[in-house]
């Protein structure tokens, strides 16, 4: 049953992905590695936190998120850098929906989770991935 369900999530999230990049214009990375991406990523439902590792300079995905984030109507509110390695994010946007992108560096790759809203969501997490993604 649990495959089942994991296989669900995945088309679905493929049928999201799908309907965001639609209105995508410009891209750097290709649908299918977003797709890819998107399909490697782990959603907590406790925390509403969904994460993805890339193997991506730490200092370019930062600049990336602060810099197309906005085009989703999305306004920076906070950064903060608690250490060299790890940089949060606060951005507030339409209704003050509050989205909180975190990304923590480690040897061989980035961590990058998006927390939409209080509780978490993990379709809109997914859209605000892809599209910062194929900004890349």
């Amino acid at each position: 049953m649990r495959m089942n369900l994991m296989t669900f999530n995945r088309l679905c999230l493929a049928f999201i992905f799908a309907l965001g990049t639609t209105q995508l214009v410009s891209a750097g990375n290709s649908e299918e590695e977003t797709l890819k991406r998107i399909q490697q990523a782990k959603y907590n439902v406790l925390t509403g936190n969904w994460n993805v590792r890339l193997n991506e300079d730490f200092n370019v995905l930062g600049e990336t998120v602060k810099k197309n984030l906005p085009g989703l109507d999305y306004t920076l509110v906070d950064e903060v850098m608690k250490k060299s390695n790890v940089v949060t994010f606060v951005f507030r946007g339409p209704g003050d929906q509050k989205v909180v992108v975190k990304l923590k560096s480690y040897e061989s790759f980035v961590n990058f989770s998006v927390r939409v809203g209080l509780a978490g969501n993990q379709s809109k997490s997914a859209q605000i991935f892809s599209y910062i993604y194929r900004k890349m």
